[in-house]
């Protein structure tokens, strides 16, 4: 690759060219080494855009993570411990050199160990498909601030970055039951992720954020596998439903409103059992009781479109 520079003996910029290979730049009038042994700042890896434009490999190395205080690995010299015998002396009787030795230590390998079972624990809910990556990004925030106010000193980390994980999901739009992260997060209990979630909500002065019926009910449909025509009735119905008082938990409140809708849609014969279980496991004594506060308010709440007033004799009398 041609530039322009001063050359000392054609007195004025001629074009010159890089040597790569013996890193010198070399005036192409007259042949003369303007600059040995220069510094190659170009990339060590060649970018193949062409083949595919979203890799890029212009650099080397993982890329660096800022919350990490050192992304990179850091040098640490120290005197490697002697293995000599009771004289103090080898096998062949000398008296060994002190050795020294390079190890590479990195001063965050505790919070890498922490993120990378964060990321084993996504990976198991498929947070990949479907769920922004920002989610396990603001679990591995979460558990950087917990680190940085040695609240994770002497306790178990597991149930804290469990905690951590559910937090994450509880402020995003989209949603994880504690259930779910307890299958996940390989030995701590509902009991032990719970009370550690409202340690770090204290220690971290998190606000609680309570999840509505309209955050739960398109997981819980697909878990159902209800088709579409069924799920835009069941979201009609918990927005008319939001005019009415009614003091249930957002998972039984959805539960109900799914078992009244597969009652009436043509072609869906799902028990109570089947809504419950789909509904993260809501106990069917649970959805009961709730499709019997909720069943006064039927002719109100089912969208009209969805099925006339004289289908609604079909629902189940509680």
């Amino acid at each position: 690759m041609e530039a322009k520079e001063f050359c000392r003996d054609c007195k004025q910029e001629t074009d010159v060219v890089s040597d790569h290979r013996s890193g010198d730049t070399i005036c192409t009038f007259c042949g003369l080494i303007l600059e040995a042994r220069y510094i190659d700042e170009r990339a060590e890896w060649r970018n193949f855009a062409d083949q595919n434009p979203e890799e890029d490999r212009t650099r080397v190395g993982k890329a660096s993570d800022p919350l990490l205080d050192n992304g990179v690995l850091s040098t640490c010299i120290f005197k490697e411990k002697k293995k000599n015998n009771k004289k103090g002396t080898d096998a062949d009787g000398n008296f060994p050199p002190n050795k020294w030795t390079n190890r590479a230590v990195n001063p965050s390998n505790s919070l890498l160990k922490s993120f990378k079972y964060l990321e084993e624990m996504a990976d198991r809910l498929d947070i990949y498909e479907g769920v922004p990556k920002c989610i396990l990004d603001h679990a591995k925030g979460l558990y950087k601030k917990a680190d940085d106010k040695n609240f994770c000193k002497g306790r178990n980390s597991n149930p804290i970055m469990a905690a951590c994980l559910l937090l994450a999901f509880e402020e995003s739009p989209n949603t994880r039951t504690l259930k779910e992260i307890t299958m996940v997060a390989n030995g701590p209990s509902k009991k032990e992720i719970s009370k550690m979630k409202e340690e770090l909500k204290r220690s971290l002065g998190i606000a609680s954020k309570i999840k509505s019926a309209m955050d739960l009910w398109p997981r819980h449909c697909s878990n159902l596998g209800m088709s579409s025509k069924d799920k835009k009735a069941v979201e009609e119905a918990l927005k008319n439903l939001a005019n009415f008082d009614i003091r249930r938990n957002p998972n039984s409140v959805v539960a109900a409103v799914m078992y009244m809708v597969v009652q009436l849609s043509n072609g869906n014969n799902c028990s109570v059992q089947d809504v419950s279980k789909a509904a993260d496991g809501v106990a069917v004594g649970t959805t009961k009781r709730t499709y019997k506060d909720i069943y006064p308010y039927a002719s109100q709440i089912i969208p009209t479109w969805f099925c006339r007033l004289e289908d609604l004799k079909k629902l189940i009398t509680p």
